[in-house]
């Protein structure tokens, strides 16, 4: 077979690999192997043997097609296979020694030379691994605009929805989802090529839905984007889309199929991504949390105390079973971590508003309140307004105050209008319980429409107990990876 032949083997290959075929993009790079070594059909075998979830083998050909490029002085192309032996070792293994040994490698390797795409590939792998945000956008700034002196659609797409995650996460909602719809076009339209990236761009859009709780968002960009809906074919996307996902079908009420979305993630990330087993954990936890299965979620917990979903979840459970102290101890630490006066922070200020009026510190909840007001006023967040509402309704109850029914009933109406059928359900019983009093009879009719419109929703422990009830909220915490959230 002559160099032509192997030369049309191995654009076969490539083009099964760019098309997500994983199985007869193996098949080809190995094809082409049997007739010779290549460095660039290693490389593109260790793509399909790891979307395969094939992993040792991938990193042994990632590793063979490392040094086949650094023989034929390509620096350039053997960065790019430091970078995923990087992305192999973090987020595969959990071996964040290794996976920063080969990030360094793959700098140190393109150090000095002109500027290319691979700088941009670079700064974009590297801007989920730093804390500090400013610098996380520095980085996702630097790889959009190499990419867009390059004319690199991927890496500008891809770097536009890590900006616009970046934005959300720090308080820029509108900036921030502007550049996420931006990229998710660009993905639906087909002009993002590599199934990778548009897995990356879908999974960081659910991210930010489900950090700011944009419902509705999410809803619209699955029925445009079926394609990545599936699920299939890429571990990596399987893991982070589907607990992120499932952690919007919670939100919802949809409790049956975000169990099912989280369970599958949990179990991928069990044979593959084990540097993301986290994850998926502390979510499943919080559903178990709304379905009133504490000791289910404890077991979930067990090793996983230090995210803040994990003391978000461990502060209701206690609020639950009245040890208020240990709580609002919670909370307080899953606050330090956040700046209070974000939007996200909304749901643990009425969580601790609620805790407050049990442990019957009205003064404090009554501060907790305004804080919480403060937020929903200043960035004019629909979710935060409807948590400042709930909030206000437990104080005026507390102070058996008339206004009350109407806060509450204000809450109802607004968790309803963003889709939130789980808070919408909260609020609807605590307007019932509000009005008893004074209007029986509304109250039954309230309490049975909240019942019979979300009986799946609403815990066996809510309905029994007013002072048993969740938050709902997302917490970031960085991974080593290629880019996709895993938070």
């Amino acid at each position: 077979m002559g160099a032509a032949d192997s030369q049309a083997l191995l654009q076969q290959a490539q083009t099964a690999l760019e098309a997500g075929d994983w199985v007869e993009a193996r098949a080809g790079f190995g094809r082409v192997l049997a007739v010779g070594d290549s460095a660039e059909a290693r490389a593109g075998l260790a793509q399909a043997l790891q979307w395969l979830g094939q992993f040792d083998s991938a990193i042994d050909a990632r590793e063979r097609a490392f040094a086949a490029f650094r023989h034929r002085r390509m620096p350039l192309e053997a960065s790019e296979q430091a970078r995923w032996l990087a992305f192999l070792h973090g987020a595969v293994n959990g071996n964040a020694a290794a996976a920063m040994g080969w990030f360094a490698r793959a700098e140190a390797l393109i150090d000095g030379l002109d500027e290319s795409v691979e700088h941009g590939w670079l700064a974009f792998d590297r801007a989920p691994l730093v804390q500090d945000r400013d610098e996380r956008e520095r980085l996702a700034d630097t790889a959009l605009r190499i990419a867009r002196a390059h004319g690199d659609l991927d890496l500008e797409s891809g770097a536009l929805a890590l900006l616009g995650e970046s934005y959300v996460y720090s308080g820029r909602i509108a900036e921030g989802m502007k550049l996420i719809d931006q990229a998710m076009a660009a993905v639906s339209s087909g002009e993002v090529r590599a199934v990778v990236t548009a897995g990356d761009i879908y999974c960081r859009l659910l991210s930010a839905c489900e950090r700011i709780g944009d419902v509705r968002r999410a809803e619209q960009w699955i029925a445009v984007a079926e394609r990545f809906a599936t699920w299939s074919g890429y571990a990596l996307v399987s893991t982070s889309c589907r607990m992120h996902y499932g952690a919007i079908l919670s939100e919802i009420g949809q409790w049956r199929e975000a169990e099912e979305e989280l369970l599958a993630a949990v179990r991928v990330s069990e044979r593959s991504y084990r540097g993301m087993r986290t994850f998926p954990l502390v979510r499943l936890a919080e559903l178990r949390v709304r379905q009133g299965r504490f000791e289910e979620a404890e077991r979930l917990l067990e090793g996983n105390d230090w995210h803040p979903l994990a003391r978000r979840s461990r502060a209701t459970i206690a609020l639950a079973r009245g040890e208020l102290a240990l709580a609002e101890d919670l909370i307080d630490l899953c606050l330090g971590g956040e700046d209070r006066s974000q939007p996200a922070c909304a749901p643990l200020l009425e969580l601790l508003v609620e805790v407050q009026l049990t442990r019957s510190d009205l003064g404090g909840a009554k501060n907790t309140l305004a804080a919480l007001t403060a937020v929903a006023d200043r960035w004019s967040d629909g979710r935060a307004a409807a948590y400042a509402a709930l909030a206000a309704g437990r104080v005026a109850a507390a102070e058996d105050d008339a206004s009350a029914v109407t806060r509450f009933h204000a809450a109802l109406e607004r968790f309803a209008s963003l889709d939130l059928a789980f808070e919408a359900a909260r609020s609807r019983l605590e307007l019932a319980r509000a009005a008893a009093p004074h209007a029986a009879e509304m109250a039954r009719a309230e309490a049975r429409i909240a019942l019979r419109t979300s009986s799946n929703s609403v815990p066996p422990a809510m309905r029994t107990s007013p002072r048993r009830s969740c938050a709902s909220s997302a917490a970031r915490a960085a991974v080593p990876g290629q880019g996709v959230p895993a938070s």
